[in-house]
């Protein structure tokens, strides 16, 4: 099955009532029916490894991440980035808004974030061949990114990075 969040996690009590009091900012978006997924794979040999990724579709993911919330800053708002020009600018506001619209980001809450939130920077990729972009946020920059969060040793082997790698995972 996969891990559930480290016990030590719920002791940040800040980062516990951000997500209580905020609950509006924290949710699951998946276009996958859960119910029929689940239904699917009723017969699977590992019905607990399949529970455990519906609870995470259903509840989110523990991404393996160990906040270090005794160690490290409550909240860090590491977003800042220049973009280059007008075009990414417009390209990514434009994004945002979509994003927002499709309910896979969360409503602007104000300029600063709440406790135990950390950000990241977001910028542009020219897709080859033409002159559009592609949004990318960069989970690795600077001190206390949110993959530094992350073990390599608990990830050995797995990849993380799209639904196709979840299906394989799950034949």
């Amino acid at each position: 099955p996969l891990p559930h969040p480290l016990a030590h996690e719920f002791q940040n009590s800040s980062t516990l009532r951000t997500i209580s009091n905020n609950s509006h900012l924290f949710w699951v978006s998946t276009c996958i029916n859960i119910d029929e997924f689940e239904s699917l794979l009723s017969d699977h040999p590992n019905p607990a490894f399949v529970h455990s990724v519906c609870v995470g579709l259903r509840e989110g993911f523990w991404p393996f991440a160990d906040m270090h919330f005794r160690d490290w800053p409550l909240t860090h708002d590491n977003s800042f980035r220049p973009l280059n020009s007008a075009a990414e600018k417009d390209f990514i506001k434009t994004q945002i808004d979509k994003e927002v619209e499709l309910g896979r980001y969360s409503q602007p809450f104000g300029p600063d974030l709440y406790p135990g939130m950390y950000s990241m920077p977001i910028h542009t990729v020219p897709k080859p061949g033409t002159s559009k972009f592609r949004l990318v946020t960069d989970h690795s920059a600077r001190e206390f990114s949110l993959n530094s969060m992350i073990s390599r040793e608990d990830i050995a082997g797995v990849t993380l990075d799209n639904i196709e790698h979840l299906g394989s995972g799950l034949r």
